[in-house]
């Protein structure tokens, strides 16, 4: 059973610009894509990708930036239609104009198809973009249940007090050092052959530490030889991703066989934060159906059961060969708003920034 929702009587006209004062032209909208299978893309083309993943992610669900994304969601977990009214001119009207009101001149339809029992909308949208003619386009979101979504691990807040711990304040300033304050992923010039970000001393002392680690760094080696002479019965890889993340990786894949064909494949990573002397120990689970088709990856960062004892040998290695310690996973989600690390266009955190995004730590090949 679906049902079908017009968030709009008559066309919106959203006045919301720029820091300038001005609106900015879609054509100046940042770029995305040009990882893995991803194009990169620009401009309109880059609004149309990104535009629908915006309005499928929670808001209100990331404690550092709750704003990133819109209620939408909400309409599969309230019952009363007045309130699905409520909840789409939020969306349309304050949380669309609100982050991407200065690329947009009005929006004239926003019809959403709910879905209940498939947990999907369909929702069809025709705006007119600034310094373009106007568009429309259709999409489907999904929105996952909690059983499909990640574990309760992979998720960790910092507690009301982690701001005052001594330790995130000492990490706080190793993040400042490497990166640097401003700079939001959005304003850069597409057409400058640097971005100005990595002319800060803060990027040039970032990219001198990666540097080091790519040229010599002999206990990176000497680890991942104990690592494959301790699990030579196993695959082991060095899956650090050149010149983007703030940790080496090495992984030692378990592969389990199911019955139907299929086979469950477990990566345990050492990761070793270049910047500070700190490690990280997780795993990540996914089943491989036999038409070769995946399962999203689970993430922990407290490996138990069959995985522990292999989680348990990487920490040994990386305190004997680096004598680093474990960073402190209640620290992991501590905000760093003001910072900006790589080119991502999610606010950082002491996580992001000591080592990498969660997305990244939990896609390995």
């Amino acid at each position: 059973m679906s049902q079908t929702y017009k968030g709009l009587t008559q066309p919106f006209p959203i006045d919301t610009v720029g820091p300038d004062g001005k609106k900015r032209p879609i054509h100046d909208f940042p770029k995305v894509g040009g990882f893995k299978k991803v194009p990169l893309a620009r401009g309109l083309e880059a609004f149309e990708l990104h535009f629908p993943s915006f309005l499928q992610k929670r808001r209100g669900s990331e404690p550092v930036a709750p704003d990133l994304g819109t209620s939408l969601h909400l309409l599969l977990e309230v019952e009363d239609e007045q309130q699905h009214a409520e909840i789409i001119r939020r969306v349309v009207r304050e949380e669309v104009p609100g982050t991407f009101g200065k690329y947009l001149d009005a929006i004239h339809v926003f019809n959403v198809t709910l879905h209940r029992e498939a947990r999907t909308m369909q929702v069809s949208v025709e705006l007119t973009p600034h310094g373009a003619e106007a568009v429309a386009w259709s999409f489907e979101l999904r929105f996952p249940s909690e059983e499909e979504g990640r574990q309760e691990t992979s998720r960790l807040h910092p507690s009301p007090h982690a701001m005052n711990d001594p330790r995130a304040a000492e990490l706080i300033r190793v993040a400042r050092h490497y990166y640097p304050a401003g700079y939001p992923v959005w304003e850069d010039d597409d057409e400058a052959p640097v971005p100005a970000h990595q002319l800060t001393p803060e990027y040039q002392r970032w990219s001198a530490s990666r540097q080091k680690t790519w040229d010599d760094w002999s206990e990176w080696k000497d680890f991942l030889g104990r690592v494959r002479a301790a699990f030579s019965g196993h695959d082991v890889r060095d899956v650090t991703y050149p010149s983007a993340d703030a940790c080496s990786r090495c992984c030692v894949y378990l592969r389990e066989s199911l019955p139907d064909g299929g086979r469950v494949v477990t990566r345990v990573v050492g990761a070793v934060c270049i910047l500070a002397p700190l490690y990280l120990v997780y795993a990540t689970t996914v089943t491989v159906r036999p038409d070769k088709t995946s399962t999203r990856p689970l993430l922990t960062f407290v490996p138990t059961g069959d995985v522990k004892p292999f989680a348990d040998t990487l920490a040994r290695y990386i305190e004997q060969v680096f004598g680093y310690r474990p960073f402190p996973l209640e620290l992991a989600d501590v905000p760093l708003p003001e910072l900006r690390v790589g080119s991502l266009d999610e606010p950082p955190t002491l996580l992001g920034a000591l080592f990498a995004a969660r997305g990244t730590l939990e896609n390995l090949p």
